[in-house]
This record gives structure tokens, C-alpha cells and sequence, in this order.
């Protein structure tokens, strides 16, 4: 059985992403956290469109299944 990915963009977000290689999807708030961050929308090279929070002092995104990195800037 094939698990439908559940990330849906709109077109402008198709654009951005296919142009950036990630594109903002909007402010989520994880519980424990005090403040929300920002999610990106990227592909991972193994699983595809994935969503995730920029890492460290160097912004990085980071695939959720695989820990494979993408820089945001």
C-alpha cells in the first residue's frame, strides 16, 4: 500500500520550490516549545516532498525520516 504524502501546495508554492528548492508553508508550534517556527517545504532525494524547521546557526533542513540535509540559504 502506497501512504499518500499529505504536504499540499498551492501553485505559487509549486513555483517557489521548484525555483528555491524549499518554500515556507507557514509558523507551526510543536508542544514544549515557547514560540512557533518556521516550516519549509523541500524534497528529500530519498522520500521526496517533506516538511521540517530550520537546525542550527546555519539554518539547515533536515529530512524527518532520514536526517539528510538541505540548506535553506
Amino acid at each position: 500500500m502506497q501512504v499518500r504524502n499529505m504536504i499540499e501546495l498551492t501553485l505559487f508554492q509549486k513555483i517557489i520550490l521548484k525555483l528555491q528548492g524549499h518554500v515556507f508553508i507557514g509558523n507551526r508550534m510543536k508542544q514544549g516549545w515557547k514560540k512557533p517556527l518556521p516550516f519549509y517545504a523541500f524534497k528529500c532525494e530519498t522520500h521526496g516532498l517533506v516538511e521540517d524547521y530550520p537546525h542550527g546557526y546555519n539554518e539547515r533542513l533536515e529530512c524527518p525520516k532520514c536526517d539528510s540535509s538541505h540548506d535553506e540559504h
